[in-house]
């Protein structure tokens, strides 16, 4: 009996989107009297490439053996062991969109980016907690500048 694994999951899902927009590839304009092609062609050539990668996927997946698996509780577990940084910094982003409109751009960008730094560098040492708030300190505020007065954008 076939399992579903990673590979085999991934090839199916492509090959359902390839499905799905080459369908809407359809309702693109026709092309005119001067277009050899269309404007379908290249977006179509991309979808026919995936496909077929997708494809050999599916077909190398099928000539790997499994290897039998723990449950799906302690593979989700090992899973988040393995990435809490990243699951970290999910997490950390998700608090800073929410403190964006009640802190301002500065302030809560400033906050981000030390405890974002704080993560992925670690601060062992006050060499690293100086280069830390000096490019948190230095970068926002340039950002900030170059965009409200070069650029003309508001930022929050």
């Amino acid at each position: 009996m076939l399992t579903l694994t990673k590979d085999r999951a991934l090839a199916l899902a492509l090959l359902l989107m390839v499905a799905v927009m080459w369908v809407e590839s359809g309702s693109i304009r026709p092309p005119t009297s001067w277009q050899p092609y269309g404007s379908a062609l290249f977006p179509r050539i991309l979808l026919v490439t995936i496909g077929l990668l997708s494809v050999l996927m599916l077909i190398r997946s099928l000539f790997t053996r499994v290897t039998p698996v723990a449950s799906w509780r302690t593979e989700i577990s090992d899973w988040f062991t393995r990435r809490k940084t990243v699951v970290a910094l999910f997490v950390m982003f998700g608090l800073y969109a929410a403190l964006l409109p009640l802190l301002g751009y500065i302030v809560a960008t400033i906050s981000f980016l030390v405890a974002s730094f704080a993560l992925l560098l670690g601060v062992d040492t006050k060499r690293k907690w100086v280069i830390n708030l000096s490019i948190s300190c230095t970068f926002v505020p340039l950002v900030f500048v170059i965009f409200r007065y070069g650029l003309n954008v508001w930022l929050p």
